[in-house]
């Protein structure tokens, strides 16, 4: 039987760029939060005011021609083919998740056009068409298999990095650069307008969005961020010597049929996902826990029932970097990864915790041989994410 294994990992966000700065603030739960500055406020008053901005890039092989998704794409997959010591990328498939693209350039193009200012980009279509952020990486990296895009919302990381995990599973792949990426960054928060009007950000008086807390109101909005994972079948890693950091031993997505901004209120779906768990004593869930007042509340719901009295240790991600769309099931996924092989567990930065619930405020220690990271999205899209300790028996 084929086993598939995380080898490699390049997270880019404002926390941090590369593992090692990204784990290390990650474990001494370091925020970065802006407030809104004054010209997204020219014609509409937010109710959130604070986001998380978008991380400062090496302007290094990068070209004029990327939308600031791909950009991140590319530094993202760079980082974690160096991580994962590879000599050549060849014979990779690119699989990525983007939850929305990059909107910036066909904006100020439009606008170029209705009112004859500014400039119209000639090539705004390569820099929105959704792939771009794949196509990039492949090019740049020289990965000659199979290359596309998956769109999920906000489980579009984790279901990239769980098409990836099959791929390779069932043969059609020995390695695959995978993850997520995301920059909704527009110049005038226009799209961060949109998460507002519908009430999903946060209004807590100093950013933090706490998850699972009493208090939460909405999530903290990430402006951009990605993560990549180098996924591999375990006799190749092996072969070339690689270090792994965990494998990947379950993958499982449905959708809830419901609605496309709400989760069910029955998460019958949902526990059908669970099911990868079966005769398994997980030891750390790493929740989606957006912060949201209704999803929280359900989320923490489906934990009990799905775990009883014997909940893993759990924490969301979010309550440190924000929400980033696309990205996020692919940072959640690197961080969970992470937590398996270091056997440390960050905290969750929130108070006033809803009851019932296995959390720790603190990053704790921790011995992890089995770790799952849910990720849900508008629309419906669930996902499920299993992984455990590397073990060469």
């Amino acid at each position: 039987m084929r086993r598939v294994v995380i080898t490699g990992i390049g997270p880019v966000c404002a926390v941090g760029i590369g593992v090692t700065e990204f784990w290390n603030n990650i474990l001494d739960g370091k925020m970065v939060i802006d407030k809104i500055p004054p010209e997204f406020e020219k014609h509409f008053c937010y109710k959130s005011r604070f986001f998380v901005p978008k991380p400062i890039l090496p302007q290094e092989d990068l070209k004029n021609i990327m939308e600031e998704m791909s950009k991140i794409a590319v530094v993202a997959a760079k980082l974690a083919c160096a991580d994962a010591e590879l000599d050549s990328c060849h014979d990779a498939g690119v699989i990525l998740g983007v939850g929305m693209s990059s909107l910036k350039t066909g904006f100020e193009s439009y606008q170029a056009h209705i009112t004859g200012a500014g400039r119209f980009n000639r090539m705004v279509i390569p820099m929105l068409m959704p792939n771009s952020a794949s196509a990039w990486v492949s090019i740049i990296l020289g990965a000659k298999g199979f290359c596309y895009t998956v769109n999920a919302a906000c489980a579009s990381g984790s279901v990239a990095i769980g098409e990836a995990y099959h791929s390779i599973k069932s043969g059609r792949l020995d390695l695959a650069i995978s993850g997520g990426a995301e920059c909704l960054d527009d110049g005038h928060g226009a799209i961060m307008r949109g998460f507002d009007l519908i009430t999903a950000l946060t209004q807590s008086k100093d950013g933090r969005p706490m998850p699972f807390s009493r208090n939460r109101s909405g999530f903290l909005f990430n402006m951009g961020a990605g993560c990549v994972l180098i996924i591999e079948e375990l006799e190749r890693a092996k072969k070339r010597g690689a270090k792994i950091y965990a494998e990947i031993n379950g993958y499982a997505a449905n959708n809830s049929d419901y609605s496309i901004l709400q989760m069910q209120q029955d998460c019958k779906q949902i526990y059908e996902l669970f099911e990868i768990t079966k005769g398994v004593e997980i030891d750390y869930l790493n929740a989606h826990g957006t912060a949201t007042i209704q999803n929280d509340e359900i989320e923490a719901n489906i934990i009990k029932k799905v775990f009883g009295d014997k909940q893993p240790l759990i924490n969301s991600t979010k309550s440190i970097l924000g929400h980033s769309i696309g990205a996020s099931g692919a940072l959640e996924a690197a961080v969970t990864a992470l937590s398996v092989k270091t056997g440390h567990i960050h905290g969750n930065i929130s108070d006033n915790l809803i009851e019932g619930l296995n959390i720790s405020t603190d990053t704790v220690k921790a011995d992890v041989k089995y770790a799952v990271s849910a990720s849900y999205g508008f629309g419906g899209h669930n996902t499920l994410l299993m992984f455990k300790r590397y073990d060469d028996e």
